[in-house]
């Protein structure tokens, strides 16, 4: 048998609009800014999370931890939802973490934790907008950084038996310098030849040093050719 409820209308009606401003404040931000999860999306999240915290105290059930695990649940459903995966690129996990944060807000509405609710607000407006002006810089630096950044291929061709000696050359040549080597491999070519292929990588664009490395080996007994090329230009 159910009990009486808990909250009075006018404290039901002001707990779910005390969700809706909170979840409409977000949205705007959002919106604002053009990004996804805007003033109706995020007002809607808040109101229904606040409409399920409220169903307990409204019904009397007495079973608070699974209404806002269901919350919790649904939510998750809807935000995974907007990420959306292209290749390596993964998009809307912004969106997606607001909206279950947004919920969170709604909940607490719903039970009657105004400051609580409040702060969080607060806190994912500030976060949405302080943090994405850093994180772009980030990206920024990070995308220089990595199109400085270059994989080099050095090819030598030697007589069978010539292949350790031109390899540790290869090793020892890059040990003494700021380059680090990725691979080497080794394949028979259809003559009498080895075919050594190093893969070098460089933090920034260094031909000069490459250019001396290949003309060394070549120098070297039995090399027959050297050639390199840049592959791995990140940029």
């Amino acid at each position: 048998m159910l009990k009486p409820p808990d909250v009075t209308a006018f404290e039901f009606l002001s707990r779910l609009s005390v969700g809706a401003v909170l979840g409409g404040a977000i949205g705007f931000e959002r919106q604002w800014r053009q990004r996804s999860a805007g003033i109706h999306t995020s007002g809607l999240v808040a109101i229904g999370a606040a409409l399920f915290a409220l169903l307990d105290t409204t019904i009397a059930a007495g079973d608070t931890t699974r209404i806002v695990a269901g919350v919790v649940t649904g939510v998750g459903f809807i935000a995974g939802g907007v990420i959306l995966r292209t290749g390596m690129n993964v998009t809307g996990l912004n969106t997606a973490a607001t909206i279950w944060a947004t919920a969170a807000v709604g909940a607490l509405s719903g039970f009657g934790l105004f400051p609580q609710a409040l702060a969080g607000a607060t806190a994912i407006v500030l976060f949405n907008l302080c943090l994405q002006p850093l994180a772009d810089v980030i990206d920024v630096r990070a995308a220089k950084r990595q199109r400085r950044e270059t994989v080099y291929t050095v090819v030598v061709q030697c007589a069978r038996g010539g292949e350790p000696a031109v390899g540790e050359a290869i090793m020892r040549a890059v040990s003494d310098s700021p380059l680090s080597l990725q691979s080497l491999a080794r394949r028979y070519t259809d003559g009498d030849l080895i075919e050594l292929r190093a893969q070098i990588y460089s933090a920034r664009p260094d031909d000069r040093t490459i250019e001396r490395l290949a003309a060394a080996l070549l120098s070297m007994p039995g090399v027959e050719k050297a050639d390199w090329q840049a592959i791995g230009d990140s940029g």
